[in-house]
């Protein structure tokens, strides 16, 4: 089921795809750790006062992000595309046929759900139809059929920005997320209702076409994502999604010091009077986050609890929504 890269250019021409993961790789566990490491120095000084240690210290880091953020992007603009191989397997499709009216719904389901992950990300509020701009950069495109029993290859272009984020990768890592979880509801929690309805949406359609899924994906990093799931842990999925519902949103707003912040991770954190807040940082705000971060400021979120009817599990969801002076 896996898919030929060179076939379908998935890195530029003449690249050693082996050692592009591997730098990718890399580079992306050292952003995560010069970032964690500054969001502590951040808490030092908001404990301890901004001595010209700490002060010194965040700088380094804040510079040594920007280089691996800048090495990232040159490797990440040699990518081109993402591959995404779904197989479908069932009595239906033994002959290597798939009925059109079935196939449809299952390709408008796959879309519908890769577009509203991908706005989840992106957007502070989620509005019921998706801007256009984030739906043409959340396009799958068929490359082709091929006998597994039905498979369909989906491609979509990477399109990373000048740190090296793409928006289809980090889109495709939370789909995977969701679909693999065993927990839902923590997914369910993180990408909220209108992604949650589009995977409802999928495992009914996959349902309805008497199909199980098999679905891979290899990740720039060389990372290897797979869902396989059988026809009864799908039924039982579905009747557990069904049972997660959302809570009215709340909206709350709170003066202190944003603390922490990963645009990369969609994490911020915040300190208000020695409360510590933690949620969503979506990446719409980006400069609000970057001109703020260390600083003394309002926030605004919204919070919403989650709850998994059959086992009385809750899960509290922020969401950052606007930063002001």
């Amino acid at each position: 089921m896996k898919l030929d890269e060179t076939r379908f250019g998935i890195w530029k021409p003449d690249i050693d795809r082996e050692a592009a993961e591997q730098r990718v790789s890399w580079l992306e566990r050292q952003i995560i750790a010069a970032e964690r490491a500054i969001a502590a120095q951040r808490r030092l000084i908001d404990h301890d006062g901004n001595l010209i240690g700490y002060q010194l210290s965040l700088k380094d880091l804040t510079r040594e992000v920007q280089m691996l953020e800048s090495d990232l992007a040159e490797i990440m603009r040699l990518r081109k595309s993402e591959a995404l191989d779904f197989a479908l397997a069932g009595r239906k499709y033994e002959e290597h046929r798939a009925p059109a009216g079935v196939l449809a719904a299952f390709l408008f389901a796959m879309q519908a759900l890769f577009t509203r992950i991908g706005q989840s990300l992106t957007s502070t509020r989620i509005t019921p139809v998706v801007p256009p701009g984030i739906a043409n950069i959340c396009q799958l495109e068929v490359a082709e059929f091929f006998p597994s029993s039905f498979g369909v290859r989906f491609l979509a272009e990477t399109r990373s920005d000048l740190t090296g984020h793409s928006l289809t990768t980090t889109a495709l890592e939370a789909t995977f997320d969701l679909i693999t979880a065993e927990q839902p509801l923590d997914q369910a929690a993180k990408l909220g209702p209108y992604a949650l309805a589009k995977y409802r949406g999928l495992v009914g359609a996959l349902l309805k076409a008497e199909a199980t899924p098999k679905v891979y994906w290899r990740a720039p990093s060389g990372s290897e994502r797979a869902w396989i799931i059988d026809s009864n842990e799908l039924l039982n999925l579905a009747n557990r999604l069904s049972h997660i519902k959302g809570l009215e949103p709340r909206l709350r707003q709170l003066t202190g010091v944003l603390t922490g912040a990963s645009l990369r991770r969609r994490r911020f954190e915040f300190n208000a009077e020695g409360q510590t807040v933690t949620g969503i940082a979506p990446r719409e705000l980006a400069d609000s986050v970057t001109a703020y971060f260390g600083k003394r400021c309002t926030i605004v979120f919204t919070e919403v609890i989650y709850i998994d009817e059959t086992t009385d599990q809750e899960r509290r969801t922020r969401t950052l929504i606007e930063i002001k002076p």
